[in-house]
C-alpha cells in the first residue's frame, strides 16, 4: 500500500544539487478514474506499475520488465509521455521526491513525501519550500498529466499572479559553426508564436547554468557541441508577469541530429553573423548574440 502527500513546490532548496537525481520517462497503457497501468524509464531500470485507488491511499503492484518489454508497451500508451528529473532530498526521518517536469510540462515541480503509516502522514509538517497541497486533486495526478496537459488552474493562477521565482533563472547557448565565408548561428522557432529565439530555458536544478543550457540545445535544437570556456553574454525578456534573466553561453556544434525531441513543434535554421538581427525581434538578444560572437572572434585574433 502506498501512503503519500504531494505539493506544490514554490521554492527549490538551495542545497538541492547535492543530492542524487535520476532522469525518468513515464507513460500509461490503461487509465480508469481509480486504476492505471503504467510503464517507466528509471535510469537505465524499466517498470511496470499498477495502481488501484484515489487520494493519499492507494494499492500498488510494480515489476521489473526488460528494455523490449517497455517499448512494446510504449507504443499503446494512451495520452502523452511524460519526461521529469527526480531528486531525492532528505527531510527530517524521511525522503521528499521533487519531480521537475520537462517539454510540455515545463515549469511544473511537484514533492511527493511517502509514509510509512497513516499516523505519521497525519503528524507530517511540510516545510515553509511547499505550497499548496494537491494529493486530492484529479489534475495534477500524473495519468491526467499526461492525458490532459498542464493544470489549467495552475496556468491561470499564475496567469493572474507570477510564478515561482527559479522559473526566471534561465540559461542558454548560441550554437555556432564556422564556414569559409564566416560564422554561422543556428537559430529555432517559439513553440507558440514561430518567432527566432535561440535554445534557452529554464536552469534545471541538478545541473550547471552551463549543462542545462547544453542540454535545452539538445532537445529544443538538436544539437550537441562543445561550450567556449571563458564567454557568458546576458540578456532578459518579460514574460509570466516577470522578467526571465538568461545566461547565454557559446556553443561550437560538432553534431547536428537529424531528429531531436522537439523536432515537431521548432524549426532550425542556420543563419550568417552578419544575418542575425533580420530574424532576432528581441533588441537585448541580438546584442548579447553579436557581442558572443565578437568575443569568439577575438580569441582567435
Amino acid at each position: 500500500m502506498e501512503i503519500e502527500r504531494k505539493y506544490l513546490v514554490n521554492e527549490l532548496p538551495e542545497d538541492l544539487l547535492k543530492y542524487p537525481s535520476v532522469t525518468i520517462e513515464q507513460g500509461y497503457v490503461i487509465v480508469t478514474t481509480d486504476r492505471e497501468l503504467r510503464i517507466r524509464k528509471k535510469g537505465e531500470a524499466f517498470w511496470l506499475t499498477f495502481k488501484k485507488g484515489s487520494g493519499t491511499t492507494r494499492d500498488e503492484i510494480e515489476i521489473g520488465i526488460s528494455e523490449e518489454q517497455y517499448h512494446d508497451y510504449k507504443d499503446q500508451i494512451v495520452g502523452s509521455l511524460i519526461n521529469k528529473i527526480r531528486i531525492n532530498y532528505p527531510y527530517r526521518k524521511l525522503t521528499i521526491e521533487i519531480d521537475i517536469y520537462k517539454g510540455p510540462l515545463e515549469g511544473l515541480a511537484v514533492a511527493e513525501v511517502e509514509f510509512p503509516s497513516t499516523e505519521s502522514m497525519n503528524k507530517f509538517s511540510p516545510p515553509a519550500w511547499f505550497a499548496e497541497e494537491v494529493s486530492s486533486r484529479a489534475e495534477f495526478k500524473n495519468k491526467n498529466l499526461a492525458m490532459q496537459g498542464f493544470p489549467t488552474s495552475l496556468l491561470q493562477k499564475w496567469k493572474d499572479e507570477s510564478r515561482p521565482p527559479w522559473h526566471y533563472n534561465q540559461s542558454g547557448v548560441v550554437p555556432f559553426r564556422k564556414t569559409e565565408t564566416g560564422y554561422e548561428i543556428l537559430l529555432i522557432t517559439t513553440r507558440k508564436s514561430g518567432n527566432w529565439i535561440v535554445p534557452k530555458g529554464i536552469i534545471e536544478p541538478d545541473l550547471s547554468p552551463v549543462d542545462s543550457a547544453s542540454k535545452e540545445a539538445l532537445e529544443e535544437a538538436g544539437v550537441s557541441g562543445t561550450t567556449i570556456d571563458g564567454i557568458q553574454e546576458s540578456y532578459f525578456f518579460d514574460k509570466w508577469n516577470g522578467r526571465c534573466n538568461v545566461a547565454l553561453f557559446p556553443l561550437e556544434v560538432t553534431k547536428t541530429h537529424a531528429h531531436w525531441a522537439e523536432e515537431d513543434v521548432r524549426k532550425r535554421k542556420w543563419v550568417p553573423r552578419e544575418h542575425v538581427d533580420d530574424y532576432l525581434k528581441n533588441p537585448e538578444l541580438i546584442k548579447a548574440v553579436l557581442t558572443t560572437m565578437d568575443e569568439l572572434s577575438g580569441m582567435e585574433e
